[in-house]
């Protein structure tokens, strides 16, 4: 009995240790990528001291395409330069499929000058980011 026993142990632990050598057929390699904005919504103007959404729309060219809602949003004096980042699955077979998504920004009004955002478009010919430049007053509260 006492040899089942241990005969019993070592099946389990083999057994787990080919279940933890298997291939996960989920897995594949992706990169990351900026991705060009279509449109965006933003206000006419800003309150000084609020807090603003401002809706991105993006267009993922094919199915391998990926938004997590994940953009890069740098200060450039008064400027905001944003990036979407889409995630893009890289040896997979892609299909045409155009869809747009839209996500927002949360926007907390702190300068009193004019805002300007930059809303990454790709790159020209040249290879030089090209933006979608929207400018937004800032008034008093009163």
């Amino acid at each position: 009995m006492k040899n089942f026993k241990y005969l019993l142990i070592l099946i389990v632990a083999f057994s787990v240790t080919l279940a933890s050598c298997s291939d996960d057929d989920d897995y594949h390699d992706y990169h990351l990528e900026y991705i060009g904005t279509k449109s965006a919504e933003v206000p006419d103007e800003f309150i000084y001291g609020q807090t603003y959404r401002i809706n991105v729309t993006i267009e993922l060219p094919n199915s391998c395409y990926f938004f997590y809602n994940q953009y890069d949003y740098f200060y450039e004096g008064t400027s905001r330069l944003i990036y979407p980042i889409a995630h893009v699955d890289d040896g997979v077979p892609c299909t045409l499929n155009i869809t747009e998504t839209t996500f927002s920004i949360p926007v907390q009004v702190l300068q009193k000058e004019p805002y300007i955002f930059k809303f990454y478009q790709g790159e020209d010919d040249d290879g030089q980011d090209m933006f979608l430049t929207i400018e937004v007053p800032v008034v008093e509260n009163i």
